[in-house]
């Protein structure tokens, strides 16, 4: 329950974080949660597991100083750090454009017991808006704003004189083509700073507009003055005098960034596309509205057997290959949820083009817009093993179950086993027959046909009869794919042929005196060959087959059999029964050590847990030893040869990693009990290993949660709920953030009510809107309006999330909390500042334009008008008082500028 709680808690952090290993220089990626990959755009696939550096190529800031500096720095002492603010790119959801995110990352380290670094938090702020209004916070002045405005967006002008070929750049032309500043273009040579693949395009166009006036707008690649390719916009302009063009004006642009971004866009498009069609499973996008698909990656051919444009070209294609007994659920659960907005994932049956059966999980994504549901976004995988190992292990708990009951038959405990390996196996049909007097003896077959049970019924077994007779007389397993043509059916394929039985494998069940007691056969009406996971399975069931027939020696069937088999043994001693048993049903690995003859003798067990080949013969200790890991070895056999020398000692205990088949390592504990002669010199140790990797990693997993829980600049809250009123709530636990953002320790309030906190003000907060999640058990994200302990308000994110039991019964809530004080204290500055710049624009527009109106026209009564001495001097009167007018409102207007 606590990794759950720590897990939930990580993953709704509204904090954007993720998780990296300290293997530098790659820096893995561990873990994100969902508030990242919102802020990134990006998959869980496409980020875990890569190195960091390596999961943004499109960003090789990334891997210089000084953000991979800041990584390396915290290796080495150990401390937090953060980045500088840095520039990153992401698409806006449900649209096709871009837009620019400013973030800052905090790297935070996690120390283990040893004060070892872990594993690395790094939680990502978003300051975009804060720097916008940084980058926009600036003064009004004329010539001064135009060149600073032209150098900030890198715009500069040129001017053609065409009569005197006379050139002029602009100082930030200058520096976009990297010249020194008293540099002087020349008229006809400026061209050769085109790249060779674009002087022709320029030429081209500067010639239609020099003879037609049109005008141009191209972009080009430059080489600089130093060498450096650089990306320009250039825009020009002719001046027709008398239909000669004299003169030709117009901008040059830097737009390097921007065409390198958006190369960099494509490929990186090329790249997620390609990524796409390469996941393992089927990735696929649907209107929400009509569940009719408009993407299914080239994955569906492979799982399905059918392909993209097949799917596609069917309108209901997903909803007619559902099985049947399944169509409604999917259907109607994925409506349901896509209606209430809800990411889903549900698990359901689906037929492939072959006529197979296989299980699909379907994780669903719901895009929507304002709150309207608008897109489907999923991710099927093929869970069908899966499904069926789960399968296999309830009906075998079932059928051990039922064999153990006095009152079952040993033909019912095998028809129900039979059946219930036929639902999970459809298309098989499954057959047990005993091996009496070297002859076939039917056992169960629920669904094979009772003509044709007759016909085979008391054969005899012998090389090449059938499938089973073969198995039995080889004890080795035998495939026959063909019946219509294999030699080992050649006088028995008349048998099966009639009754569409076409393809049989089968197995030998072979008792712990080393006898064949029955077969299991698989039947099909195709031809069929098994997959290596198939007969895996197979051998699964036959273990447990063994078990309950050996189980079972002394039931009905076999004690009416007894007569005819003289060469079994009719009876284990009961010691070896039961080891036998537990031999075979544990996942345990049993072993017994004969010290006096330095041999290990395992269970099958062992063999099962760790991948080996049965083997025959001397297994010493020394054997043992070479697979536990050289970190554990010297300690583990320290530990156990002091144990064996201490005679009052009788038990053994020790957990180490041992070195599986396929060279990975398991973590086991080992528990031995140790036997000695009447010297108390040890002579046999007997016991069992047990694999505890899953454990181990689940530890591991949750301490890295709990870390980062601990860590987190997000405060966490978790409140147990009274089973008779859910309103009714108990703090459990809060973590250091809490504290840090409300003043309440946590010894103060566990225990507690949250109605304690001094938290809320009711004229801010919808509090029914509170009340209602909490009693509706439904999740709740609200921005609030809180009180630390001592009175001080605060703007917080606010998020519940209710926490519910195995069966449905909510047990816990998590509230986790964001401070938002300085981003909506900075969203209303902006706003104030946006307002006076709305009156200086008013001033501009609308309150300067009437003494300058004033102006212009005196100034053309004075210039085109004969006038008296007299008029003159009251004309220049009047401009000299409109040009005072205008000297007021200019300076009106630079003390507003000056307040901002």
């Amino acid at each position: 329950m606590a990794k759950d709680f720590i897990y939930q808690i990580f993953k709704a952090l509204p904090a954007p974080s993720l998780v990296l290993l300290p293997d530098s220089p790659k820096f893995t990626i561990a873990d994100v949660n969902d508030s990242y990959l919102a802020l990134v755009s990006r998959t869980r696939d496409q980020l875990v597991g890569k190195g960091y550096f390596e999961a943004y190529p499109e960003y090789p800031y990334t891997n210089v100083a000084p953000w991979k500096d800041l990584l390396e720095k915290l290796l080495d002492d150990h401390l937090s750090n953060q980045t500088p603010v840095s520039r990153f790119v992401v698409s806006v959801p449900g649209a096709r454009y871009t837009e620019v995110r400013y973030l800052v990352s905090t790297n935070t380290p996690i120390l283990n017991e040893n004060n070892e670094i872990e594993y690395i938090l790094r939680s990502v702020a978003d300051v975009t808006e804060i720097t916008k209004f940084r980058l926009n916070d600036f003064t009004f002045s004329n010539d001064k704003f135009l060149s600073e405005t032209q150098r900030i967006a890198r715009i500069g002008s040129w001017d053609a004189d065409v009569i005197n070929e006379k050139l002029v750049w602009s100082d930030v032309v200058k520096e976009i083509y990297e010249v020194e500043a008293d540099y002087e273009p020349d008229f006809t040579l400026s061209a050769d700073f085109y790249d060779d693949g674009f002087r022709g395009e320029f030429f081209a166009a500067t010639q239609e507009t020099l003879t037609k006036g049109t005008l141009f707008d191209l972009e080009l690649r430059i080489i600089t003055a130093k060498g450096n390719p650089c990306w320009i916009r250039i825009t020009g302009k002719a001046e027709i005098n008398n239909g000669v063009c004299t003169r030709m004006y117009g901008t040059i642009q830097d737009i390097h960034s921007r065409k390198i971004i958006e190369q960099e866009l494509i490929e990186s498009r090329n790249r997620f596309e390609s990524l796409i069609q390469t996941i393992d499973g089927i990735v696929w996008e649907a209107d929400a509205q009509t569940f009719e698909f408009s993407f299914v990656s080239d994955q569906v051919k492979r799982i399905l057997g059918y392909t993209p444009e097949e799917w596609l070209g069917e309108s209901n294609f997903w909803r007619n290959h559902i099985h049947a007994e399944d169509v409604d659920m999917a259907i109607g659960y994925c409506h349901r949820q896509t209606l209430e907005v809800r990411n889903h994932t549900f698990d359901y049956r689906m037929k492939r083009a072959d006529g197979e059966i296989i299980w699909i999980k379907d994780l669903v994504t719901v895009i929507h817009e304002s709150g309207r549901p608008i897109l489907l976004r999923g991710f099927m995988v093929d869970i069908t093993e899966t499904k069926r190992l789960e399968d296999i292990e309830h009906l075998e708990k079932t059928v051990l179950e039922l064999n153990s009951r006095k009152t079952s038959t040993l033909r019912h405990v095998l028809n129900e086993y039979l059946l219930g390996i036929e639902r999970i196996f459809p298309d098989m049909k499954c057959s047990i027959v005993g091996i009496v007097d070297n002859r076939i003896n039917n056992w169960a077959a629920p669904s094979l046909p009772d003509e044709y049970i007759q016909s085979i019924e008391n054969t005899v077994v012998d090389n090449n009869v059938g499938s089973c007779g073969t198995a039995a007389f080889t004890r080795e397993r035998v495939i026959v794919s063909d019946i219509a043509h294999d030699p080992r059916w050649a006088d028995y394929r008349q048998l099966a042929l009639p009754y569409g039985l076409l393809a049989c494998w089968s197995h030998p069940i072979i008792s712990s005196e080393d006898v064949v007691i029955a077969t299991f056969a698989a039947y099909y009406d195709k031809v069929k060959a098994p997959t290596e996971d198939e007969i895996k399975i197979i051998d699964r069931l036959i273990a447990i087959l063994t078990v309950v027939l050996e189980n079972r020696k002394n039931s009905e069937l076999i004690m009416a059999s007894k007569n005819r088999l003289q060469s079994l043994v009719t009876e284990l001693r009961k010691n070896n029964e039961l080891y036998e048993f537990v031999n075979k049903a544990t996942n345990d690995a049993i072993y017994d050590w004969d010290l006096t003859n330095d041999h290990i003798e395992w269970g099958l067990g062992f063999y099962r847990m760790f991948g080996f080949d049965l083997v025959d013969g001397n297994y010493p200790l020394a054997k043992w030893a070479w697979h536990v890991h050289p970190e554990d070895r010297e300690k583990t056999e320290v530990s156990l040869q002091k144990q064996l020398s201490e005679v009052e000692k009788s038990k053994w205990t020790a957990d180490y990693r041992f070195r599986k088949a396929d060279q990975s390592y398991a973590h086991v504990v080992e528990n031995g009990y140790i036997l000695r002669d009447s010297d108390g010199h040890a002579v046999r140790m007997i016991g069992v290993l047990r694999d505890v990797s899953r454990q181990k990693q689940e530890e591991h997993e949750l301490k890295l949660l709990s870390s980062v829980i601990t860590n987190t600049n997000d405060m966490v809250l978790i409140a147990e709920s009274n089973p008779d009123d859910i309103a009714g709530l108990k703090i459990l636990y809060v973590n250091a953030a809490f504290t840090k953002m409300t003043g309440y320790a946590a010894p103060d309030i566990v225990g507690k009510s949250p109605v304690v906190l001094k938290g809320f003000s009711s004229s801010k907060n919808d509090f029914g809107r509170l009340r209602n999640a909490i009693r509706n058990l439904e999740p709740l994200e609200t921005e609030t309006v809180c009180y630390q302990r001592h009175g001080e308000s605060y703007d917080l994110n606010l998020s519940l999330h209710p926490v519910a039991d195995d069966e449905g019964m909510l047990t816990h809530w998590i509230s986790i909390g964001h401070d938002v004080t300085d981003r909506l204290r900075y969203i209303r500055e902006i706003e104030g500042q946006n307002q006076k710049f709305q009156e200086i624009a008013w001033m501009q527009s609308h309150v300067i334009r009437a003494p300058l109106a004033r102006l212009m026209s005196l100034i053309d009564l004075v210039k085109n008008y004969q006038n008296s001495e007299i008029e003159k001097t009251e004309l220049l009167d009047h401009i000299l008082i409109s040009a005072y007018s205008l000297d007021d409102i200019i300076r009106d207007i630079s003390a507003k500028t000056e307040q901002l």
